[in-house]
């Protein structure tokens, strides 16, 4: 059985789940196929793009990663790859922006014409992203691609109000057109029941973990007292709606206020800076550790010596949501209590006060408050971390999720 994946960039390391699903699926005898928009990152030698030859599986509509270069120049990319082409009527009609929407205005549609010169046939199509719906569906009404879709919503995809500004009119034609809509969570469901879409149509396919990557440890029962320094960790991309800078305003706080405490922050990105400077104003630098990027084998020692893992994920003020972040099913499943937000789907994950604890967004006193509890030896962690792999255990088993979405597509 085929089953192609269409994705905006492939391989994207930041979006681990991708790769999971497809391994996945390659595990339980499926034909994978994939179709980018971008090509991402060249694979490190030795990891499993490369390992599994996911990128010989892999057709790209253009060579070049969208993400790592400014607007301007993936346009003028874009135009370079597809003007050769423009002598070919169906390109040409690929850039009706009246009816194709984004998808003509951006290139992709048309630079996709260009590029596919057989259809790729498959009993079944898994978009990521809802805007990657949307291309598929065009692709498909074009004959480049076959079979059923499902489209997959994680988070900025109906929550950024550009994006949702950007597709009011192309969310319903992937609603009336595709097969299957697979939110990651609840809230997300309830978001698309809200714009329109058939509730026959939808079911909740979450993201998950895999259990063995991540085994659990059980914690003493005196593992924290009134003078032990509280460990915490945080591993995020460093964007506004990860909520880091709360995490550090609340660490310094309580540091401040006599509370020991120590914060590994583990990720880049476009506020590593501030961050870095914020550190320096309130003279952190013995409490607050900023790491930058590493490889899944420091992660997993930092959540083996972490007392706490917290992730304060906000709403950013350009809409953009979490889906349920994988990192904290990840600390969740190692044994490692998790502090949080009330925060789209978060509240599907964590049990406040049972299996972690959840404030309200962008409420340092609220995380500094809690931490130094934690510290303090307020809550049994041995029966949070318990409860916490109970819940990644029965519902966010990676595994159990792959076989599935196995059922679902055969």
């Amino acid at each position: 059985m085929v089953v192609l994946f269409v994705l905006p960039e492939f391989p994207k390391y930041s979006e681990t789940f991708v790769i999971d699903q497809i391994v996945g699926l390659l595990d339980r005898g499926f034909d994978v196929r994939i179709l980018a928009v971008s090509r991402g990152s060249s694979p490190t030698p030795g990891d499993i793009v490369e390992q599994r030859g996911l990128m010989d599986r892999a057709t790209f509509v253009f060579n070049q990663s969208a993400s790592v270069m400014p607007g301007w120049q993936r346009l003028l990319d874009r135009v370079k790859q597809v003007l050769p082409a423009l002598g070919e009527p169906r390109v040409r009609g690929a850039l009706s922006a009246r009816r194709y929407g984004h998808v003509a205005r951006s290139l992709t549609l048309a630079g996709a014409v260009s590029r596919i010169r057989h259809p790729i046939k498959a009993d079944a199509i898994i978009a990521h992203f809802g805007p990657t719906g949307i291309l598929a569906v065009h692709l498909r009404s074009l004959g480049l691609i076959e079979g059923p879709l499902y489209t997959v919503f994680h988070g900025y995809d109906l929550s950024q109000h550009s994006v949702l500004a950007r597709h009011a009119t192309d969310y319903p034609i992937l609603f009336s057109a595709g097969e299957r809509m697979l939110p990651i969570s609840t809230r997300w469901q309830r978001k698309l029941e809200a714009m329109g879409c058939a509730p026959e149509k939808i079911q909740v396919h979450r993201m998950g973990v895999d259990l063995e990557s991540f085994p659990f440890r059980q914690r003493a029962s005196d593992a924290l007292s009134p003078e032990r320094t509280l460990r915490v960790v945080t591993v995020a991309r460093l964007v506004e709606k990860k909520g880091v800078r709360y995490l550090c305003e609340a660490v310094a706080d309580a540091a401040t206020n006599g509370v020991p405490i120590d914060l590994e922050i583990i990720g880049d990105g476009p506020l590593q800076a501030e961050l870095e400077a914020f550190v320096a104003s309130r003279g952190m630098a013995a409490h607050i550790h900023l790491r930058g990027r590493r490889d899944k084998a420091f992660v997993q020692a930092a959540l083996r010596a972490a007392d706490v893992f917290a992730l304060p994920s906000v709403t950013a003020a350009d809409g953009d949501q979490e889906g349920i972040p994988v990192s904290l099913m990840e600390a969740m499943a190692a044994g490692v209590p998790c502090l949080s937000t009330v925060h789209s789907g978060i509240p599907e994950l964590i049990e406040d006060g049972r299996s972690g604890w959840l404030v309200p967004e962008r409420d340092a006193a609220a995380l500094a408050e809690k931490l130094a509890a934690i510290q303090r030896g307020s809550y049994d962690l041995a029966a949070v971390a318990r409860h916490a792999r109970e819940t990644v255990e029965a519902r966010f088993n990676q595994h159990r999720l792959h076989d599935q979405l196995a059922a679902q597509l055969a």
